[in-house]
């Protein structure tokens, strides 16, 4: 068995569990704790990256989206077709412009056959390994993908679906159980020191007695915290408190940015010359053909959950519905009052922790 990350063993979320607004320090870095009790963290809901795959007032799905696989599949087909251009075109014209500085006075025409003979079977080879290359980033991301069902978080029920990767069997825990952080790490460079953050949620595994960790890279803090701030709103509040079902890319997708890019040309917010740049480019990556390969991504890889969770997944009558646990009640309204009041999250929580030290 392939042992813990690092961080996750330092955290001990198993044996030390933590609560809302603790800060714990590991070898590289620290953590801060939203939950578990998944109190207001004051930050505004948001959903960068496109990970809410399904939104609707039962549950909300965490997963991934398709939004980047277009440009991914752009990539795959522009490398091999830029290999090309350059071996039948650009390093037979350098060879040719030897005839200036040649002292046998041969053509430029001369050396521009001489090596464009041997740039057919370079172009044959390097673009055939550039596809190849193409095509393995793109079956291997999508397969990847699609080995991870969406996490379901059920608001009626409150409680939380996950399953472990090749797994059929389903891991669920309340909601108000599931522990939610930010880390940052640092680490050294040859030029200087730099940061990296995480987003990061566990999920209790009773029956294999372990602690399922799903990390995030984040860009900033408050990328992490607002996604964590937009599930929980979507928990607390419903769906109409967090942001939409995440779009998904295809042959619509280039559609709309055609139509957009002749927009722009009619309010001259874009030139001729970037009208023709955009048909150039779109060419180049053989037309609609990485939106068909972005659809192909969404149906292949939007891993559908199976049927042992379809009656856990379906709506209940209002009066089933899970409630809040008082201690979640209290605590929220406490930190509610002190946002109205201007401190912040860790304002807060660092004045409790003050208060409790003093009482000690």
């Amino acid at each position: 068995m392939p042992s813990k990350p690092k961080q996750q063993v330092e955290l001990d979320l198993k044996n030390h569990r933590p609560t809302a607004g603790e800060t714990r320090r590991f070898a590289t870095g620290e953590a801060l704790f939203f939950s578990p009790l998944p109190v207001p963290t004051g930050q505004i809901p948001m959903d960068l990256g496109g990970s809410f795959v399904e939104v609707n007032d039962t549950y909300l799905d965490l997963g991934s989206s398709n939004i980047t696989k277009s440009f991914q599949a752009r990539l795959a087909v522009s490398l091999p077709t830029v290999v090309v251009i350059v071996c039948l075109f650009v390093l037979p014209t350098l060879m040719g412009f030897a005839a200036f500085i040649n002292p046998f006075g041969r053509s430029f025409w001369f050396y521009f056959n001489d090596f464009f003979e041997f740039g057919i079977s370079l172009a044959l080879w390097c673009g055939a390994g550039a596809a190849l290359i193409g095509l393995y980033a793109i079956i291997s991301t999508t397969r990847n993908k699609a080995r991870a069902r969406p996490i379901r978080f059920n608001r009626q029920r409150r409680e939380v679906c996950y399953f472990p990767n090749g797994s059929d069997e389903a891991v669920i825990q309340p909601w108000e159980d599931t522990v939610a952080w930010i880390s940052v790490s640092t680490g050294f460079t040859g030029v200087g020191v730099i940061s990296s953050y995480t987003f990061g949620m566990a999920i209790d595994n009773p029956k294999a007695d372990t602690v399922h960790f799903l990390t995030q890279e984040v860009m900033t803090p408050i990328h992490g915290l607002g996604k964590w701030e937009a599930i929980r709103a979507y928990m607390e509040k419903g769906p109409e408190f967090c942001p939409a079902k995440a779009p998904y890319e295809g042959r619509h997708t280039f559609d709309k940015e055609r139509k957009d890019m002749h927009e722009e040309y009619q309010h001259n917010e874009r030139s001729a010359l970037g009208v023709g740049w955009w048909y150039l480019t779109h060419l180049i990556t053989w037309w609609r053909f990485p939106y068909w390969v972005a659809e192909w991504d969404h149906r292949f890889s939007m891993k559908s959950l199976p049927e042992s969770i379809a009656e856990w997944s379906k709506p209940l009558p209002p009066e089933q519905w899970g409630k809040p646990s008082p201690a979640l009640k209290e605590q929220s309204a406490k930190i509610e009052k002190a946002f109205a009041q201007g401190q912040d999250f860790m304002t807060y929580f660092k004045a409790n922790l003050n208060e409790s030290k003093a009482e000690e």
